[in-house]
């Protein structure tokens, strides 16, 4: 009997899980800049939008969007822009060079290590790339995971 009660619990707890919907506030969080200093909600510059883009180096997807983000940069000018990234730092440089080269020393734009697999957890993404767009307080106005997400976040992003 405890077998099928636990059995139950489980199996409740994993549908949870699968219709699991991101966050509508901006979860804490504390990622790491690439020289290796902590970044959390309380280095977030404020009165700004945040949009925060989880990626991978080596995704096709995540490429594109990044590509897309930098040819668009214009647009994005007065938001904040966080990059994470699960990648070591010694790659990464190299896929700004790649796919958009001098996005990663644009003033607003912050590019950070999830050292400690913290951005699934709290975020909740559902695939590469994960895009969310923030408002200034901390409210979600736009997810997209895969494909299209920098073109559905400037329809937003200056209003």
């Amino acid at each position: 009997m405890k077998f099928k009660s636990l059995l139950l619990v489980l199996l409740l707890a994993a549908t949870f899980q699968v219709k699991a919907q991101q966050p509508t506030l901006l979860p804490q969080f504390t990622f790491f800049k690439l020289d290796g200093k902590a970044f959390s909600n309380k280095d977030l510059k404020q009165g700004k939008k945040n949009l925060f883009i989880l990626f991978d180096c080596t995704c096709e997807h995540c490429q594109r969007e990044i590509k897309s983000l930098s040819a668009n940069y214009a647009q994005f000018e007065k938001a904040n822009i966080y990059l994470i990234t699960l990648d070591e730092a010694y790659i990464i440089p190299q896929f700004f060079n790649t796919y958009a080269k001098g996005l990663n020393t644009k003033p607003n734009v912050t590019v950070l290590q999830d050292k400690n697999h913290m951005f699934i957890p709290a975020f909740l993404p559902s695939m590469y790339p994960a895009i969310y767009l923030y408002s200034s307080t901390n409210k979600l106005l736009v997810y997209n995971s895969g494909d299209g997400g920098i073109k559905k976040v400037m329809k937003v992003i200056n209003k």
